[in-house]
């Protein structure tokens, strides 16, 4: 055999060979646990043991969800050196703000004692949600109902609904679920709302797509709660199955597919886009693709406009097309780009076609340069509504071209002490003149007394 190629076959068995790694030695952790006080806290804390005295203590946390990579959270616990140790370590969600109800939370302690051995305990896992209530669970094919306050019946009724949403969202969109679905429903929106930080108060329901979780509550309407279950399934399909780290995904796009597979707008939305038709003043699609307007009348039309968007799209080019535009954006596709290739024209000429399919004019106003902010966890409105006093969705950027940034009035006013210490010196100021010009007459008029 020629030499090279022994010399080959030898570096190829040297590198095909495992290495050997030292593993960390295993830890001896006792009583390691986790106490939820939910919504607000996580508190971590277990007795640490080793050989010789420890030095240095670091918890590793995090939790389940789509990432664009492995996210390791580091906390270190103060503590007492010595050869066991109790310590403990607070996750305040006030401050790193809410996990939604239901997700998993992985911890585990890394540990180094005086001799440089370092130990790893077992990787631990809690489910964020309060244990206050008796929460019953039913489940069929990647849908999981988890309820409390309601009977058996309605348990069926709301998994029967998102069984027929994965059908329709297959059937309109070809959009699968990777992982299990599992819906959160509370008996009341006040319920749900506790269950949160930092959520609109108006909010019926919300879609975690990352986490693959839902939370809703119940209106007392079977019809409406249905819907919320497809239009919410339908979020976290669109955000699990157009998944991307460095694109985005238009609102106008994820909304519109969820009014459309739940059915289809309702009367309030339907009235504000019948009026804007007639009227002739729909939003242009490209101001739809951030946040929707804090206004409630035009959130409704941006709602029933991304509905009518979207059935277009379906009805004209069919559901194939849809699912390779969501794929496009997966592959973070930028949105125009992919829709040119698909559609065969972009955001502006997809407006188009969809205003001349409403017996509607093509756009003549200039359109805005600046890409959209994506909405960050899709919101649905609950059966009541909108109060005219809160707003659609947090840091909402108005669908106009109004820009509260540079509306606002100008900050350059003098601070007001500094305002009230200038008219004071301008009072004495005038005091001053007025004692020295009173002074001056009264001396001329002694003078004129004394001549005659």
């Amino acid at each position: 055999m020629p030499k090279k190629l022994i010399l080959l076959l030898t570096l190829t068995l040297v590198l095909a060979t495992p290495t050997q790694t030292r593993a960390a030695p295993h830890a001896d952790v006792e009583a390691d646990s986790a106490t939820l006080d939910f919504p607000n806290t996580v508190t971590f804390s277990a007795t640490l043991n080793a050989a010789a005295e420890i030095v240095d203590v670091t918890l590793e946390y995090g939790n389940e969800q789509l990432t664009c990579g492995e996210v390791i959270a580091k906390a270190f616990p103060d503590f007492q050196p010595g050869t066991s140790i109790d310590v403990s370590w607070t996750w305040d969600m006030r401050q790193s703000g809410s996990l939604p109800p239901g997700t998993t939370i992985w911890w585990r302690w890394r540990y180094v004692d005086s001799s440089g051995a370092e130990s790893v305990s077992e990787t631990q896992t809690v489910t964020w949600l309060d244990d206050q209530h008796d929460w019953q669970t039913v489940s069929e094919d990647m849908v999981n109902i988890h309820y409390y306050g309601n009977n058996q019946a309605f348990g069926q009724t709301m998994l029967e609904s998102g069984i027929e949403g994965l059908r329709r969202n297959k059937e309109q969109a070809g959009m699968t679920p990777d992982v299990p679905v599992n819906i959160y429903v509370y008996p009341t929106y006040e319920d749900m709302r506790d269950a949160i930080l930092y959520e609109p108060q108006w909010t019926g329901g919300l879609a975690y797509s990352d986490f693959s979780i839902i939370i809703m509550g119940v209106s007392g309407d079977a019809a409406f709660d249905k819907g919320t279950v497809i239009h919410e399934l339908t979020h976290v399909l669109v955000g699990r199955n157009a998944f991307t780290c460095i694109g985005f995904i238009p609102t106008w796009l994820n909304e519109g597919l969820a009014v459309y597979s739940e059915g289809g707008p309702d009367s309030s939305m339907q009235s504000q886009l019948d009026i804007a038709i007639r009227d002739n003043t729909l939003f242009p699609i490209r101001s739809l693709g951030g946040n929707f307007s804090e206004i409630p009348e035009k959130a409704l039309l941006s709602y029933g406009q991304s509905y009518s968007i979207v059935k277009f799209m379906l009805e004209t080019y069919g559901q194939e097309k849809m699912d390779q535009l969501l794929t496009a954006l997966s592959d973070a596709e930028p949105v125009d780009d992919a829709l040119l290739r698909i559609y065969g024209a972009d955001t502006d000429g997809l407006d188009n076609q969809w205003r001349e399919s409403l017996g509607l004019s093509a756009l003549t106003v200039a359109q805005a340069t600046a890409q959209p902010t994506p909405t960050h966890v899709p919101t649905f409105i609950p059966i009541a509504g909108i109060p005219l006093a809160q707003t659609p969705t947090p840091g909402a950027i108005p669908t106009s071209s109004f820009d509260e940034s540079t509306s606002q009035p100008s900050s350059n006013n003098p601070p007001v002490v500094l305002t009230i210490a200038l008219i004071c010196f301008c009072l004495v100021f005038l005091l001053i003149i007025g004692v020295v010009v009173l002074g001056f007459v009264l001396r001329r008029g002694n003078k004129g007394g004394k001549n005659g």
